[in-house]
């Protein structure tokens, strides 16, 4: 068993909190048993209203494992095959989508298929939503939305040929999840996952009409003022991210999981297995819908998500029953302070 040192990791975040100042909830458990768990920041800088543990905040790409979760559902009630090409569920859309990409390409982020947004390219969200889409952000309700993104696009590589992070993978996926269960995406995810994972205070909320208890996402300006993120993302999640959650939910979402109350143990092990190599020291690979590593020689597996005014990160480490949880409506702070937690409790 790997020794853990969780004596001194308060004062660590508290250090580190001092040197770059997180807007956040960090929550740390270790056999479902909190052992650090504390909010900061503001939910909503201009009424002073603090951040609590109960506070639903966004998780852009984090989102994407709920996807990969349904399509799992799908073909674990042989309803779908991972195998499946995805323009079987395509109505005559997007015919430049070669016939061979699988769900699986889509799941692991080796289709090769043109994004609506170059995560390559420079990575400024909210320029592209605000002025360069060819559709405001406020028209984003359906997977089909999307579609005018990247109708004029072609194959950037031949299906399953490398990894290339892609958000219009997910977004089909989520159309996928729809055409098969009759269902619009958010409701199926929001009954289907959320439910048997009694995530309460989860849901696919409008930007424009967000519950109590959900903190705003703030853009931090170079002069020192700042902005709230609501012209920035689109106004509701889709397949490729944008639900909102707690500390406390999504620790129930990963208790979930391997209690395997979505599917069985071969799609379980199928999810957790590494399916393509992330860049080149190998040390970083991807399964269906999450990262995996073995870098602390413990294996990991996490989620992140980041949009202009929100980052999120959230690992378990199911060898040493550990889970960390960063959920933040700012950015920039949250990654360093992630990497302080991690060295800090296995101690790097």
């Amino acid at each position: 068993m790997h020794e853990l040192n969780l004596t001194t990791l308060a004062a660590a975040i508290d250090e580190q909190n001092r040197v770059l100042p997180v807007s956040a909830v960090i929550h740390v458990s270790l056999a479902d048993k909190p052992v650090y768990s504390q909010a900061f920041g503001y939910a909503n800088r201009s009424e002073g209203f603090p951040n609590r543990l109960i506070t639903r905040f966004g998780i852009a790409s984090g989102g994407k494992l709920f996807t990969a979760v349904a399509i799992a559902m799908l073909a674990d009630q042989n309803l779908i095959s991972l195998e499946q090409p995805v323009r079987d569920f395509l109505s005559g859309e997007l015919e430049w989508i070669d016939k061979r990409v699988t769900l699986r390409h889509l799941l692991t982020h080796t289709s090769g298929i043109a994004d609506y947004f170059d995560e390559d390219g420079p990575s400024d969200y909210e320029n592209y939503w605000q002025n360069l889409a060819p559709r405001p952000f406020y028209h984003m309700l359906s997977a089909q939305d999307f579609f005018p993104l990247v109708e004029k696009q072609q194959m950037q590589f031949t299906p399953g040929e490398k990894f290339s992070y892609n958000n219009m993978g997910f977004v089909l996926l989520g159309l996928v999840v729809e055409r098969v269960s009759g269902c619009r995406f958010q409701q199926f995810i929001e009954e289907k996952i959320f439910g048997p994972a009694w995530m309460r205070a989860s849901g696919y909320f409008f930007s424009n009409r967000l519950p109590a208890h959900t903190a705003l996402g703030y853009i931090d300006q170079e002069d020192g003022g700042w902005h709230t993120n609501q012209f920035a993302i689109p106004i509701v999640g889709h397949g490729d991210g944008g639900a909102y959650t707690t500390a406390a939910d999504f620790g129930r979402f990963w208790k979930a999981i391997f209690e395997k109350r979505f599917f069985g143990e071969g799609m379980l092990a199928e999810m957790l297995s590494p399916q393509t190599m992330v860049g080149r020291d190998g040390g970083t690979q991807y399964g269906l819908g999450l990262w995996i590593n073995d870098a602390a020689a413990v294996r990991c597996y996490y989620v992140t998500g980041e949009d202009p005014g929100i980052s999120f990160y959230s690992a378990i480490y199911p060898e040493v029953q550990l889970q960390i949880t960063l959920l933040g409506n700012s950015n920039d702070a949250i990654w360093p302070m992630s990497k302080i937690i991690r060295a800090e409790i296995f101690n790097f």
